[in-house]
């Protein structure tokens, strides 16, 4: 009978040679980032000067407005979606702990107790006993080929990627805020215009029943002015209805009940700060999508490993300690004391397919990310030479709108002067009333369109500034 002390030699002796092979050999591709050609610079940035942008965190701070300050804080804080995403991250990282723990040797305890009667034909005599056992078992699988370690990277990269996917979601609902918040704000410009002209056509409607009294114009300007009156009227009630709506998905964005939600009128006004664009291969560092994609191809390469390693044959050591006694107060007693250990190999010789199967797929599912990556940075590059190239377009068309809103004043000055001498018709006072309100209308939403468009490319560069 071998000795508890060679017994206990021996069994450290595998442990350690189970652990000196465990560090020694992992099969399956080893993970690098894919070597991805990138443009030089951007077709469409005006400021080509190869200066690249720093990142922060609060890239919203840029356009120093404190109302959306507050609202970006508000969706940082209390968005459900951005707490939800939370909890993807730590279901993530709690998997990576479940995959490490295959790595140690598990142990487990069950003590108990038994009364039994032994069958007369193999007991002498027969019997009935009591027998008090308190167990300790361990069993441990010897990682000789690197299959516990490949699921542990995998799982790691994994969480990477979710963590990744959590700054990809807070930068589109930052962005997602930013863009409603200038929309509201352009809104209040065109309201602010919309009633303007209601006041203008009013005072003009009344000058015209005035006149109409005296006999110096037909009942038909009159009608006419009514028209445009009204019409106006309508297109304030639905200017504020777009804005109830708008300050609504702002509210359910900031994680608020829209009818306790408020943001003040002030109407936009200025220009959007110039946002330099930097290099397009920062792009690859930048963007959270491109990272978490890059995240998830890592997974996909260490999954080959894992696969690749099912060819092998894996090592397990099972083993048991403990006491064992017909008497309570026997149990713990030196000669109660039991023991046993039992390595065991796991070798595949066939298994119909399984295994070449389950590479063939680890390894598509690879392939598959990769070209899933590359067509994400080309997504990438494109987002950002539309918005660059949205930039350019729009700083010639507000400087077009700003000469036509100029004119168009000038006309509708005009156009009164001579109707007020009598010299030509009120139809011609509204065409240039008309013109003049959508001339300044149309240069609220472009500058709308404006900040709009920087928030957006600020978001294509990854939240960069």
């Amino acid at each position: 009978m071998t000795s508890p002390s060679l017994s206990r030699t021996a069994l450290a002796g595998l442990l350690l040679v189970g652990g000196g092979v465990m560090t020694s050999c992992m099969v399956g591709p080893d993970y690098e980032t894919p070597l991805t050609e990138m443009p030089a610079s951007y077709r469409y940035d005006s400021r080509k000067n190869g200066r690249e942008a720093a990142r922060r965190d609060d890239w919203w701070k840029v356009f120093h407005d404190g109302g959306l300050n507050r609202l970006i804080s508000d969706v940082r804080s209390s968005n459900h979606d951005l707490k939800a995403g939370v909890k993807r991250v730590e279901q993530a990282r709690a998997i990576v702990r479940l995959a490490a723990a295959d790595a140690y040797p598990q142990l487990s305890a069950s003590p108990s107790i038994s009364r039994n009667r032994s069958s007369d034909e193999i007991a002498m005599g027969g019997g009935t006993g009591n027998l008090f056992s308190a167990p300790l078992s361990a069993s441990w699988e010897i990682d000789l080929f690197g299959r516990i370690r490949r699921g542990v990277q995998a799982a790691a990269a994994d969480a990477q990627a979710s963590e990744e996917s959590l700054n990809a979601l807070r930068l589109s609902l930052e962005a997602e805020a930013a863009s409603g918040y200038f929309n509201l704000r352009a809104l209040d410009r065109q309201i602010q215009i919309v009633q303007s002209g209601v006041d203008s056509r009013q005072g003009s409607l009344q000058l015209v029943k005035d006149r109409n009294e005296l006999g110096a114009v037909s009942s038909l300007d009159v009608s006419q002015a009514e028209a445009l009156l009204a019409s106006s009227e309508a297109d304030l009630a639905g200017l504020r209805r777009q804005r109830t709506a708008q300050e609504a998905a702002l509210a359910a964005l900031a994680g608020r009940a829209a009818s306790t939600y408020h943001i003040a009128a002030d109407p936009l006004d200025g220009t959007p700060p110039s946002v330099p664009a930097g290099l397009p291969a920062e792009l690859l560092r930048a963007r959270p999508d491109i990272r978490g994609v890059e995240r998830q191809l890592a997974a996909a390469n260490e999954r080959v490993g894992v696969a690749t390693a099912a060819f092998y044959p894996s090592v397990s050591i099972t083993g048991s300690l403990g006491f064992q006694a017909a008497d309570f107060e026997n149990l713990f007693n030196h000669g109660a004391r039991f023991w046993g250990i039992s390595p065991q190999v796991y070798v595949p010789v066939f298994q119909g397919g399984r295994n070449k199967a389950n590479l063939a797929q680890s390894q598509a599912r690879y392939e598959e990310v990769l070209e899933t990556y590359q067509q994400t940075i080309l997504d990438a590059l494109a987002e950002v030479e539309t918005r660059l190239s949205a930039t350019r377009l729009l700083d010639t068309q507000n400087a077009a709108q700003a000469r036509a809103v100029k004119a168009s004043a000038q006309a509708l000055s005009t156009a009164r002067e001579q109707y007020k001498g009598g010299t030509t018709s009120y139809l011609n006072v509204l065409d240039a009333e008309r013109t003049a309100l959508d001339s300044e209308r149309q240069q609220a939403l472009l500058r709308g369109s404006d900040y709009i468009n920087t928030v957006n490319l600020i978001r294509a560069l990854g939240g960069r500034w």
